[in-house]
């Protein structure tokens, strides 16, 4: 499992500092120019690698680094290229099956000019997937090279934005790093960097800067907050196995992230299983959703992990409210003595809705949310499980809800913790008579499907909208012919 500390250099000589900015500079040109060599595909990567190194000054390290970055670059865009154009091509339908059932001129003239711009955008990304061929690229960001285009920002900035970084993979052989050495010397943490500079003998030119690794100490007792991100760094550079470093230059100050294997220097065991109980987790856009069930399958708790924070803060605001909702979802299962279960989300966009929701959902940043949750178990020794999302929620409103007393999101997670011990969510009697005609499916889901399909048609009858927990609630006799 890999970690990653943070850091900054304090302090740049005028000499070091040139040295840095220039390998910066040379360094970034080096991915656009190997980014374009690639796409024009008339280059073995190995030759590339020889030209960056003799076209740049730069050793074969630096250039195989640079080589690589612009090979996961062009990867990854060629991933992206397929998804852009089924998203907006379920966009586009499902626009058009609205369009069906719109009798007001206005909505519809909105619609169809909506269907046009997703159409032309499903068909802009098509014409690169069928010549195999890739958008423009534009390093520095597109946003800010607008801005340039429109004269709101300088064109210093967006070049300072192509030129920031520069990073230098491990190399176990070499006890690290060569490019980018980490080093701890009386207590104290340098960086030496290979600049572009070259001794008489061919060799680069080494600059040390001293190095601070972020460390949180409590006012109070003088004790480390949080992980030792510094004890861990120097246990690992005594394992000498490598570890990646990157420069990250930001309005003038110069950060440095070191990456490293974590198990080199943690081992950890599992001491929470699901023997004792699981604790189910619903993932939303302001928090957890907790509710503990036994070894056989039913409720015992419930509880609410959310910061409402979360779907309008900043960036580091949000993932340190998402640090201090793990923290508490392990306490809660390990007060339990029991593991965990949570949804195993894949969120495409896919789907058109409203501003206000749409922010959310950007700011949805639910990959961390889960990564920051499955990793914070592994390192507490509790055994996780993933499972599958479909119909988590709608089995809980229907079938747990009116049970138990929960809302829908406690509810969901009921069935994420029934879910990861294998257990099936049978109709139960009275939704099956009431719901289900007399051959219904054989499966599950197809069950569960058919009965959410009849109550939202209940609903779009009495209220014209969609299923929500408010309707079940209040609508639940009625439906079932209970009154």
């Amino acid at each position: 499992m890999k970690i990653t500390a943070r850091g900054e250099i304090p302090a740049l000589s005028d000499e070091a500092k040139i040295a840095v900015d220039d390998l910066m500079r040379i360094f970034s040109s080096a991915i656009r120019y190997s980014f374009q060599r690639m796409i024009e595909g008339l280059m073995s990567v190995g030759d590339i690698e020889k030209d960056v190194a003799s076209r740049y000054g730069l050793n074969i390290r630096q250039a195989k680094d640079a080589v690589e970055d612009a090979r996961q670059t062009l990867i990854s865009q060629r991933k992206l290229l397929p998804e852009y154009v089924k998203n907006y091509a379920k966009k586009a339908e499902a626009i058009e099956k609205k369009l069906k059932h719109v009798k007001s001129e206005k909505k519809r003239k909105a619609l169809l000019s909506k269907l046009d711009k997703r159409q032309r955008k499903r068909d802009y990304y098509q014409q690169f997937l069928t010549s195999n061929t890739l958008p423009p690229v534009v390093f520095g960001g597109k946003k800010t090279f607008h801005q340039v285009c429109a004269k709101t920002v300088a064109k210093e900035e967006w070049r300072d934005k192509r030129s920031n970084r520069v990073y230098a993979r491990g190399d176990k052989t070499k006890k690290g790093n060569p490019n980018l050495r980490i080093l701890y010397l009386d207590e104290k943490f340098f960086l030496e960097i290979s600049t572009l500079a070259k001794t008489p003998s061919g060799r680069s030119v080494k600059v040390t800067v001293p190095l601070y690794i972020a460390q949180k100490k409590s006012k109070k007792t003088g004790m480390i907050n949080g992980r030792n991100y510094r004890q861990m760094l120097i246990d690992y550079l005594h394992t000498g196995d490598a570890y990646q470093v990157e420069i990250l230059r930001r309005k003038g100050r110069y950060y440095v992230h070191v990456t490293f294997d974590e198990a080199a220097v943690r081992a950890y065991k599992v001491e929470y299983t699901g023997h004792a109980g699981l604790v189910g987790i619903d993932t939303n856009p302001d928090g957890f959703a907790l509710t503990h069930i036994d070894r056989t399958g039913n409720y015992r708790h419930h509880t609410a992990i959310a910061r409402h924070e979360l779907t309008y803060a900043r960036s580091n605001r949000r993932e340190n409210l998402i640090g201090e909702m793990v923290k508490e979802v392990i306490q809660y299962a390990k007060d339990r003595q029991c593991g965990v279960a949570f949804e195993d989300l894949k969120f495409e966009h896919d789907q058109d809705s409203q501003r206000k929701f749409s922010r959310i959902r950007h700011n949805f940043i639910y990959r961390q949310m889960l990564t920051m949750l499955e990793r914070t178990c592994i390192r507490n020794g509790i055994e996780y499980t993933k499972v599958k999302p479909a119909f988590t929620s709608k089995i809980g409103l229907y079938k747990y809800t009116h049970q138990y007393g929960l809302d829908v999101h406690h509810g969901a997670a009921l069935v994420i913790a029934r879910r990861a011990y294998g257990m099936k969510e049978k109709v139960p009697r009275l939704l099956r008579e009431k719901l289900l005609p007399t051959k219904s499916p054989s499966t599950e889901w197809k069950r569960w499907a058919m009965i959410h399909q009849r109550i939202e048609k209940e609903a779009k009858l009495n209220t014209k909208g969609s299923v929500t927990p408010e309707f079940w609630r209040s609508q639940r006799k009625e439906i079932l012919g209970l009154t």
